[in-house]
């Protein structure tokens, strides 16, 4: 450090100014935990012990400080920054993408459902499109809902299910930062949607303007809450619990935040980001880790320092999603404790988001490191059992498929709602819920004497009935008839009538239980009647991936060029489809709507690729007696329209099949 510039001051400037012993190191140490730059005159404070000196020799006092540690550097608006941020490249606040999202719902708990999406898509700091959708919820809408919005029941009987909903508000949002205010809330009904109906979470970086205004606006406002940030702001619109006006009332609020934090120094969505931290993230003083990614999609390992693996995910874009574990929002618990631990991150490049998902998947299940929530514990996954094989078949839980006869449905995640729906199917349909598989009638059945079971056990008449019954349910099973629902609420009505609340209660349960287990239901049936290609880009850009997908299962996956007639690249996928799935499942009865535990998620996946959901994938299904000459002729017209991946740099190309599995330490 130079000593000319104090010494050379006249005497009585000397003792107002004294520089702080290690206090480069401490101002270093503060943007560290802090995140950004700091103003001039609290750099300076944490450089020296200033008593009344001049403004002006503490600047330049401070600028001499600067210059002479290649640590610090000083920006254009006077603010004391860390050399080594200047190496890091972001989004500009000018040219980036955001969309802001407002949803209505039914409630605010975990069985809450959405009832209305608005959007607004953000460009250039403009406004460049909306979306405003009404969602049928599948429940009744409480009538405290219907005072708050407005919105009525009546309104939401023409209105769609929520997937043709959801897939709008992704396209809309393809590529941009997902804005709400209130993010927790909106993200996490939008994950819980996506998940159910695909398998899959947003892939998206978040921001919330609740945090931003809090940052930028404290002690200025009492409440942070649309309606007062607003009326600060004097916004054209307006919110009124409506989806698509409190969207466009948060996207004026946004703009006006945004010239806030540019006042503040900030230019890049990521320094927005920075902004928005309610608190310091130690892990962000480990941000050098989530540099080095390559661009595009992919799959990514966190590792610590003896190599375990603590987290997998997967990336539309590599480089992004790596860099935003770093930035000021926290990540759940065991990701931030997984950061705080981490060492390195592998990452694997692939050629489409597809991939990078069906990768995720296989090494979650694989290794289930201790940060993923997701798939953790597929074997405590149940399966609904009817014992059609028997004489008179019973209904019940099972943890896997058995070769035993009988028709199996599932998986379903919640035992819980599994178990519901069992008593509830019992009930409407009539059947018996005794152990004994061939039961007799001993004049102690409650269930019998209660007209709740045809009760087989009493004769051929009886026996006749509850067939019939075990038919019906068959064809709910398979998705070809009525289900309870009907009986279920006629029940919780006559309940209703007679006062009987509490028993009302536990139908409507019961209720809620069979309606996520028929939803489960449709989405296992829907991807077992999945076969055929996808074709998706690859990393090299002369081939394109094929995948083959027979009954929801993926089968085989090869690259197939570009140019040229794919006949003879197509033997092996063709065949798959043709032969079946891997002999591992040759033995397992294909009878009822099932897949194995392990395959839900990935069946999910693929599904919503053949239903267009995946970025740049062309399905091909399979039509009834098309010929290995027309396929591969259309396989030829899909490979026109799959899209080239970003090139790679120089030697990055890696199978993520070779990820070394790191054991815990005992």
């Amino acid at each position: 450090m130079r000593d000319a510039p104090i010494s050379g001051r006249r005497a009585r400037d000397a003792p107002a100014v004294q520089f702080a012993l290690g206090g480069a190191d401490g101002l270093v140490r503060a943007l560290e935990g802090h995140g950004d730059a700091l103003p001039a005159r609290e750099a300076a404070a944490l450089l020296f012990a200033v008593r009344g000196t001049p403004a002006p020799l503490v600047e330049r006092l401070l600028a001499d400080v600067v210059a002479d540690d290649a640590r610090l550097q000083a920006r254009p608006d006077g603010a004391i920054a860390l050399t080594a941020w200047a190496a890091r490249s972001g989004t500009p606040l000018e040219t980036a993408s955001f969309t802001i999202v407002d949803l209505e719902t039914t409630g605010v708990g975990r069985d809450a459902r959405i009832v209305e999406i608005g959007a607004v898509r953000v460009c250039g700091l403009r406004q460049v499109a909306t979306l405003e959708r009404l969602v049928d919820p599948g429940v009744p809408l409480p009538p405290v809902i219907t005072r708050i919005t407005g919105i009525a029941p009546r309104d939401l009987r023409r209105a769609g299910r929520v997937r043709p909903a959801l897939r709008e508000l992704l396209m809309l949002a393809a590529g941009s930062v997902l804005v709400a205010h209130n993010a927790r809330f909106d993200v996490g009904m939008l994950d819980r949607a996506l998940l159910a109906l695909e398998g899959r979470r947003l892939a998206l970086p978040v921001l919330d303007t609740v945090e931003l205004a809090r940052r930028l606006l404290a002690g200025r406002l009492a409440r942070f809450d649309l309606a007062t940030l607003a009326q600060r702001f004097d916004t054209t619109v307006r919110p009124c619990h409506r989806a698509l006006p409190d969207a466009l009332a948060t996207a004026e609020v946004l703009l006006a935040l945004i010239g806030r934090a540019q006042e503040r120094g900030a230019t890049t969505v990521e320094d927005l980001q920075a902004l928005a931290a309610s608190a310091p993230r130690r892990a962000r003083m480990r941000r050098d880790l989530g540099e080095g990614a390559p661009p595009g999609p992919g799959v990514y390992v966190m590792r610590d320092r003896n190599g375990q693996a603590l987290y997998v995910g997967k990336a539309t874009d590599l480089r992004r999603r790596t860099r935003s574990y770093f930035g000021s929002r926290k990540q759940r618990p065991a990701v931030e404790a997984a950061l705080l631990a981490l060492h390195r991150i592998d990452a694997v490049p692939l050629g489409s988001e597809l991939e990078a998902s069906l990768a995720e998947l296989a090494l979650i299940q694989a290794w289930r490191p201790p940060a993923n929530a997701r798939d953790a514990r597929p074997d405590r996954y149940v399966y609904l059992r009817l014992g059609v094989a028997d004489a008179f078949p019973s209904l019940g839980l099972r943890r896997s498929v058995g070769d035993d006869g009988a028709l199996y449905a599932g998986p379903f995640r919640s035992r819980r709602a599994a178990d519901e729906a069992a008593h509830a199917l019992r009930d409407a349909f009539g059947l018996r819920a005794c152990r004994p598989r061939l039961p007799t009638d001993d004049g102690t059945c409650m269930r019998g004497a209660l007209a709740r079971c045809h009760a087989p056990c009493r004769g051929a008449p009886e026996a006749i009935v509850y067939a019939a019954a075990v038919r019906r349910l068959v064809a709910w099973l398979e998705g070809r008839g009525e289900g309870a629902g009907g009986a279920v609420r006629e029940r919780i009505a006559g309940l209703v009538r007679e006062r009987r609340f509490e028993e009302a209660a536990r139908q409507h349960r019961r209720r809620g239980a069979l309606e996520s287990v028929d939803v489960a239901l449709a989405a296992v049936r829907r991807a077992r009647a999945r076969t055929g290609l996808l074709v998706a880009p690859d990393l090299d850009p002369d081939a394109v991936r094929v995948l083959a997908v027979r009954e929801g299962r993926l089968v085989d996956v090869r690259s197939v060029p570009r140019r040229g007639d794919p006949a003879a690249a197509l033997a092996r996928p063709l065949g798959a489809l043709t032969r079946g799935a891997e002999p591992s499942l040759a033995s397992v009865p294909p009878l009822g709507p099932w897949l194995a535990a392990n395959e839900l998620d990935s069946a999910m996946v693929l599904m919503a690729a053949f239903a267009g959901a995946a970025t740049g994938v062309q399905p091909v299904p399979m039509l009834p007696g098309a010929s290995s000459a027309q396929i591969a002729r259309r396989v030829a017209g899909a490979r026109e329209r799959v899209p080239l991946r970003e090139p790679l740099p120089p030697g990055r190309a890696r199978r993520w099949q070779d990820l070394e599995r790191v054991e815990p330490a005992a």
